[in-house]
Order: structure tokens, then sequence, then C-alpha cells
């Protein structure tokens, strides 16, 4: 996540449904790479490991997708939780993660493209200290290049208050054209969640998460549904327009972390994989001819207590903390 006065810095350092019957009929999608993807229309049960992925959303390809199905579980707009605001002070003080800049960044820049596919660690299990309460981390967390409205968060976060840490993923829209900047949607990752996103695939429990921008300049944010087998909108109405972020990028962020630890607290590795970005016609992975390095920044990166792995040139990174 993002606030305005960090896109200088930049420049200067360089979407009501009813689950549906799956198809029968589908033949598996494979990438011009060769790369086998999970067939499109067939469910996966909730305790069947994957031995692939599911293919980016393509429209030409997988046809529209499939609408939200849990609107309910949408927490913006309920009054359950006190949402954030862009004008309220750093130190976060509700029950929902803050949007201001992090203090502890590491990941990649991402020079180009108009949309961003990942496969994310959910890490559910990441506990944030008792002397780290009112922090907030962001990870793994993608924001596509090209003046994007939709970022893709997954947050870990704890404020005071709160006896335990929270987990949730959301997409925040960072163009605001209907005057709601902030969370357009944003869920916890309870049973029912994992139930429908969420998989175990090369040893964690993952889900799938896209942003990109359509022919008609419009941004959507859109996670694969396992029970469906196809790709739903989490951003609905979609947003058309653009934000003054040319520059995106993939990482693990945090806020306040060593506001009052006085030791780097240890969490679990957090891996974001199979990083591809939307041309307009067609997915490429992320590679050294489309990022760069983004950080370190905060001591518990500067000092290398937290150490970033890159497994495959920059399609694929883990956070080692530590």
């Amino acid at each position: 996540m993002r606030g305005m006065w960090f896109m200088a810095a930049v420049v200067a350092s360089s979407w009501v449904g009813t689950e549906a019957r799956a198809q029968d009929d589908w033949e598996t999608p494979v990438a011009r790479s060769g790369e086998q993807y999970l067939p499109y229309g067939q469910p996966i049960p909730r305790e069947q490991a994957l031995d692939a992925p599911p293919q980016p959303y393509d429209e030409a390809i997988h046809g529209r997708a499939h609408p939200n199905t849990q609107p309910q579980a949408n927490e913006v707009g309920r009054n359950r939780a006190r949402l954030p605001e862009r004008a309220q002070t750093p130190r976060p003080g509700g029950q929902i993660p803050d949007i201001f800049p992090g203090s502890g960044d590491r990941g990649f820049w991402i020079w180009s493209g108009q949309g961003i596919f990942a496969a994310n660690d959910a890490q559910t299990d990441l506990v944030i200290p008792d002397n780290a309460i009112g922090t907030t981390i962001y990870a793994p967390t993608h924001m596509p290049a090209g003046n994007a409205c939709v970022e893709t968060v997954t947050a870990h976060w704890r404020y005071s208050g709160m006896s335990t840490t929270s987990h949730a993923h959301g997409f925040w829209d960072h163009c605001g054209l209907d005057g709601a900047t902030g969370w357009q949607n944003f869920e916890y990752m309870d049973a029912t969640w994992k139930s429908k996103y969420a998989r175990i695939y090369d040893g964690e429990e993952r889900y799938f998460t896209e942003s990109y921008k359509d022919g008609n300049g419009c941004w959507h944010g859109l996670m694969y549904n396992f029970n469906l087998g196809s790709w739903e909108e989490k951003v609905s109405p979609a947003i058309c327009g653009s934000s003054s972020f040319a520059t995106g990028w993939t990482m693990w962020e945090s806020h306040h972390l060593m506001d009052q630890a006085q030791v780097c607290p240890a969490f679990p590795r957090i891996r974001a994989s199979g990083l591809q970005l939307w041309t307009g016609s067609t997915w490429a992975a992320l590679d050294t001819s489309n990022t760069s390095n983004l950080g370190p920044y905060g001591l518990c990166w500067t000092s290398s207590t937290y150490k970033f792995q890159v497994n495959v040139v920059n399609s694929d990174w883990t956070g080692l903390t530590p």
C-alpha cells in the first residue's frame, strides 16, 4: 500500500451470485511456456492439493468472471469496524488496517504492463507479538503498473484492544473516482473464505489473485474460486480511470513494526510466486526487463535480519522473517 507522497520518491529513485455448477467439457489450457494449468470450470475439493495453478484470467479465453459469491462478507460499509481514511493520523486506531506508507518494505518495482497475477501464501498462522501491537503487515501485496486503480493486498494486523492477530484480503482503490478511495472489498480469511479461495500448493496454503485493466480502461479485482473452478469478480463495478501511480510493485510491506519492539519479530516466511503482468494482449512473467529492486527499507530489512529470497528471477520471491 502506498500513500500519494510516496510516488515522488519512486520517481526520484528511478470486482451477488450463486455458486455455479462445473462445466464438464473444458480442456485444460496450457501456457505458451508449456506449463499445465487447472481445468477451467472444474471444482477442486478443499482437501485436494493442487498440482498446477489456475490460468491467469483472460476474458477472451474464460468469458466473463463469476459475480462475487459472498458480498455479505465484505467489511466495507458494514459498520462492523471503522475503515481507514487517508486523512487520519499514521498511528492505527481502528480494527481495520491503515493505509499509510510502509516503514519496512522489500520487493520489486514493476515498470510496465496493466495487470498483475500472483499466487500468494495466506499465512494465517502469522502472529504479531505483544511487543509489536500496532503493527500492520501487507504481504504479499501487488499493484500493477500503468496508473492502476486496484491493488490486491494480503493483510495481517494487530492493534490496541485486539487479543490476536487478524488476517484478511482486500482490494484497495487508488483512484477514488466514486469519492470512496480506499478499501473496495475487504474479507477476513475465515473458514468460509478458505474453503472457496485457498488450497495447498507447493506445500503451503495459497490463494490466487489478479488485478487488471480491460479494453475499456476499467480496473478489475479478481480471486480464483476453487469451489467454482473459475475466476470471481470482487471489485464491482469495475473502476474506470487512472491513478498517479505509473509504477507498480510486488512486495512484503509493514507499518509500525519496530515502534515498540526492540528485536525484529520472527514471522513465518511469506511467498509470492508465478508473478505475471498483463500487457493488454498476453501475460508475461516478471523478470529483469520489467522490474527493479524495491528496498530494502526499514531496520529489519536493512540489517539483514529479514532476508529477501528470489526463487525464480523476479517472478517468485519469499520474505524470510527471519
